[in-house]
């Protein structure tokens, strides 16, 4: 049977995510994870300080758009990095039965 991460319990979870980040792997995906995260609130919290100054500017559409646009890949950046962990910790749990 080939177990899931979604289907642990909570205190599964933990344990198997602190064993993970003690291989090697994990270590190297640690890192890349907390860029992964970095990089999407930087985004959004540009896109949203753009956003606000174009309100108060009375800007052209042009520049609500490429701040939406700034929203939209932080939000894929912090979508991603949450797919990517759970695959991650998947291939984990098959390959470490």
């Amino acid at each position: 049977m080939k177990k899931n991460y979604r289907s642990l319990t909570k205190q599964e979870r933990k344990e198997i995510l602190n064993k993970y980040y003690q291989t090697d792997m994990g270590k190297i995906n640690k890192n890349r994870f907390l860029r992964l995260l970095i990089y999407g609130i930087l985004c959004i919290t540009y896109s949203l300080v753009l956003i606000i100054e174009q309100l108060i500017k009375n800007s052209s559409l042009w520049n609500y758009i490429m701040a939406l646009v700034m929203l939209i890949f932080g939000l894929v950046f912090l979508i991603g990095r949450h797919k990517l962990i759970i695959r991650s910790i998947n291939y984990y749990l098959v390959k470490n039965k």
